[in-house]
């Protein structure tokens, strides 16, 4: 039973790094039928390769040497396609398309078995940590296994799939609409020039590499300039089926830099022009380094530089619009009756009832193994959760709270399989560095580092998660978890860690000047160390983490008075600097850039119309040279190591004080294979890999 349990423990590992079919649920199959004696992490060798073929396939063992030699992946994939008989539709492929951050690294024998083990109806091998192939790598018995499981039980086509979704959709088109539902559809019928996966890692979708100055693709120019340009991967297709090319790309731009309602044009706008090379090339001109242009997008309309827009259906429309100046009619067509370049395409909206979606047969990944997704609009959640619970609903992101779908998992484990997805976001507990009553002035209680230092090691974080996140959370050091693209960032001891310590809190109030009173109340100059902590009303886990640290604050001398007003009413006063302490969340996403965030320029104010989004006030001067720096740099490892400086800083002032990062729910029935929904990605990128399959093996 150890043994059994070990194993189990290295297949959990892998299935965070991979998100297919898990190996928990390959590796019996595999080792009931004897394909493979052990599965672990060790390198698989060409006699197992060899006996395991006999197992298997029998009468293909043949194509196998033997030998104890350890079997590369690249050699692994190109045996297992020979042993399948599918060779010639490996040669196919001319071009390499598995979406993954090395594809330049697969030999040229090699690039038609690679390909086709990445399209959908075959999903014969995974990525590896950072989306790669490493082709020339040992593969494990771990990966051996699920390839074997996947090729001896190939997805199966067909079937529709339902979820739920709170209320009806804005529109169908983020750059016009920017409501979430909106995102979740177009993650599902729209596709992009890059992805991210599980890690968070970015990694090409419909562009064949991630522009880098490593590989030429971007430039610093004599003149301070930059250029960045981007190669499409040949053969995408509209859903319309008109080819999808560069000229497409330059259409969009100009659509976003036009005089159109856009729900955001930064990153367009800082473009200088757009030059197509031919219709598979075009580059991206800036008037001076802009960290992130290699991703193709801006952070909320465009974010992953989404094809949203085909040329030839709306060049004309837009034209028209442009010379009367009424964008009303170009809108319309462009919002609800969307023709983009994902997995599914649009087929059917029924308002208050339904969307259905269709599978794409000329998606370039391969056509999606399940026909139809439908998304019902049900506006109560308590509606939805009874309709999960009797099995209405067959999976779902973001459906369910964390108390539900925790009681789903326990309730209904036989039938669903429950994720809870790492975040990129966490709660924090902001500590006003000015004045609210004059904005000129230092706080009387939180200007003192010490004082912030302080609560954050008065505050139990792990009971805060084990009671109102049940455990499922995690403890953070700074404003980004591992699943930002900076996570290099967070190694080495230049973090300030504050773990639980009520005594070291207790030290450092006293070097502040703060002594109990008779009433075992922090004390200093007259004053009672009090201040009132505000959240957002009508939500349990806020009223239940202030009441945790009311508890914990009391227990070292600090009285809290808790006040919950409307969120509205909070992110009115809250820029205006018009609160002591607030407890908050913000939703970063993967590549969100620290200059947006934490520098004194981001200070609301009266001179920026109270448009910054540095509500406490933290004002570092040689935070704002890093970040001045963090600017132009587009240098990977340069930026790490800006950040890692950043870093130093943030975790010793506490701009915010950093609590929890709570997961991100998601649910679907055992019966779909292959799911995966990650926390910044959504549900579309590897929509097209589902497959439905109710036998046993």
């Amino acid at each position: 039973m150890r043994k059994l349990l070990s194993l189990f423990g290295i297949l959990s590992l892998f299935v965070l790094c991979f998100g297919q079919v898990a190996l928990q649920e390959a590796a019996p199959a595999i080792q009931k039928l004897g394909i493979l004696k052990t599965i672990d992490d060790s390198a698989l060798t060409y006699d197992e390769l060899y006996s395991a073929v006999a197992k298997a396939f029998p009468g293909k063992e043949s194509l196998v040497k033997k030998g104890t030699d350890q079997v590369l992946r690249k050699d692994f994939i190109m045996i297992l396609v020979k042993v399948l008989g599918l060779e010639q539709e490996a040669a196919k492929f001319t071009e390499i398309c598995t979406l993954a951050n090395d594809e330049d690294k697969v030999p040229k024998e090699a690039i038609g078995a690679f390909t086709l083990a990445f399209r959908s109806d075959r999903q014969l091998l995974d990525y590896r940590y950072g989306h790669l192939l490493e082709p020339l790598s040992p593969i494990t018995k771990s990966e051996a296994a699920r390839s074997f499981y996947m090729a001896l039980y190939p997805p199966k086509r067909g079937g529709t799939i339902v979820t739920a979704v709170g209320a009806d959709p804005k529109g169908l088109n983020t750059l016009f609409t920017s409501s979430g539902l909106t995102w979740t559809i177009c993650n599902i019928i729209g596709d992009g020039n890059t992805g991210t996966d599980d890690n968070g890692f970015y990694h090409p979708r419909m562009i064949k590499r991630i522009p880098t100055l490593e590989n030429g693709l971007v430039k610093i120019n004599q003149d301070g300039s930059m250029s960045v340009t981007f190669e499409l991967r040949r053969g995408m297709k509209w859903h319309d089926g008109q080819p999808v090319t560069a000229h497409d790309a330059k259409f969009q731009w100009e659509v976003m830099v036009s005089e159109a309602p856009v729900t955001s044009n930064y990153f367009e706008k800082m473009v200088d022009r757009v030059d197509v090379i031919d219709d598979y090339t075009f580059t991206v001109h800036f008037p001076s380094p802009v960290p992130g242009a290699e991703l193709g997008s801006s952070v909320y309309a465009y974010y992953y530089g989404w094809f949203q827009l085909p040329e030839h259906l709306y060049r004309k429309d837009f034209e028209e619009a442009k010379k009367t100046g009424n964008w009303d009619q170009f809108v319309q067509k462009v919002t609800f009756n969307p023709v983009m370049t994902g997995p599914y395409k649009f087929k059917e909206y029924v308002e208050g009832q339904y969307i259905v979606l269709e599978a794409f047969d000329e998606y370039y990944m391969g056509r999606p193994n399940i026909d139809q997704i439908v998304m019902r609009i049900i506006p109560d959640s308590d509606v939805i959760f009874a309709s999960v619970l009797k099995g209405e609903i067959d999976f779902g992101r973001y459906t369910l709270d964390l108390k539900q779908s925790l009681q789903l998992e326990k309730d209904k484990g036989d039938i669903f399989n429950v994720y809870f997805t790492p975040n990129v976001a966490a709660w924090t507990l902001d500590l006003n560095f000015r004045d609210p009553n004059d904005l000129s002035k230092p706080h009387p209680l939180f200007s003192d580092v010490r004082v912030r230092q302080a609560i954050l090691y008065a505050i139990d974080r792990q009971q805060i998660n084990n009671v109102v996140f049940f455990g499922k959370g995690q403890i953070v050091d700074t404003w980004i978890t591992e699943v930002h693209m900076m996570r290099d960032a967070l190694k080495g001891d230049h973090i300030k860690k504050y773990p639980y310590d009520p005594k070291k809190a207790e030290e450092l109030l006293a070097q502040a000047g703060w002594k109990k009173n008779k009433q075992g109340l922090l004390e200093k100059d007259g004053r009672v160390f009090e201040f009132t902590l505000i959240a957002g009303a009508g939500n349990s886990q806020n009223e239940l983490i202030t009441q945790l640290i009311q508890g914990m604050l009391k227990k070292v001398g600090i009285s809290v008075k808790i006040e919950m007003k409307p969120a509205l009413v909070i992110w009115d006063e809250a820029p205006m600097g018009k609160f002591d302490a607030w407890l908050t969340g913000w939703g970063y996403g993967v590549s969100d850039e620290a200059l947006n965030y934490w520098g004194s320029d981001m200070i609301p104010s009266e001179a920026n119309n109270w448009g910054g989004t540095n509500y406490t006030g933290w004002s570092n001067p040689k935070n704002d040279e890093i970040l001045a720096k963090m600017a132009t740099e587009v240098d990977f490892e340069k930026r790490v190591e800006l950040y890692k400086q950043h870093f130093a800083l943030w975790t010793n002032d506490l701009p915010v004080l950093p609590l929890i990062s709570d997961p991100t729910p998601h649910f679907a029935k055992k019966y779909i294979k292959s799911f995966n929904s990650t926390y910044d990605s959504g549900l579309g990128w590897i929509i097209y890999n589902w497959y439905i399959d109710t036998e046993q093996h």
